[in-house]
């Protein structure tokens, strides 16, 4: 795996498809660039992962992502939530999963993405977005 494979990847799959349409072999990939990132992490594939999230949980995969981030400066992953959170047309599994994600990077400049998935038609999103509100209300 190169890094210019990886973001090839990366930039050809947002988002990933839908678990029912997942196969081993792009599973594998993706978590071999997971695996790379954690290794080797840079602050460029924060919201190529954030706009990466098909619908479902990458069979147990897209859990293991936020550890990337980890590995990046706090600012910066907070500035590609945001951008993430504020984009009206992301579809609904981009919106759950960056939703989940903010909770762990709480930061009062993700209040307006926050509060749009707040709206979500997604009893989920809804769910997670009060769980990362509540995380703000208590800093």
């Amino acid at each position: 795996m190169t890094r210019v494979e990886a973001f090839t990847f990366l930039v050809s799959h947002q988002p990933m498809p839908d678990d029912a349409s997942l196969t081993r072999s792009l599973m594998n990939s993706y978590d071999e660039i997971r695996k790379y990132f954690e290794k080797y992490p840079e602050s460029t594939v924060i919201e190529l992962f954030l706009r990466s999230f098909g619908d479902g949980d990458g069979w147990g995969i897209y859990q293991l992502i936020e550890g990337i981030f980890y590995k990046c400066p706090r600012s910066d992953v907070v500035a590609a939530l945001r951008r993430v959170l504020e984009d009206a047309c992301i579809p609904e599994s981009v919106r759950y999963w960056s939703t989940q994600i903010a909770a762990a990077f709480a930061d009062g400049g993700l209040r307006t993405g926050l509060n749009i998935s707040l709206n979500s038609s997604n009893m989920d999103t809804r769910e997670a977005a009060a769980l990362a509100i509540e995380m703000l209300d208590t800093e």
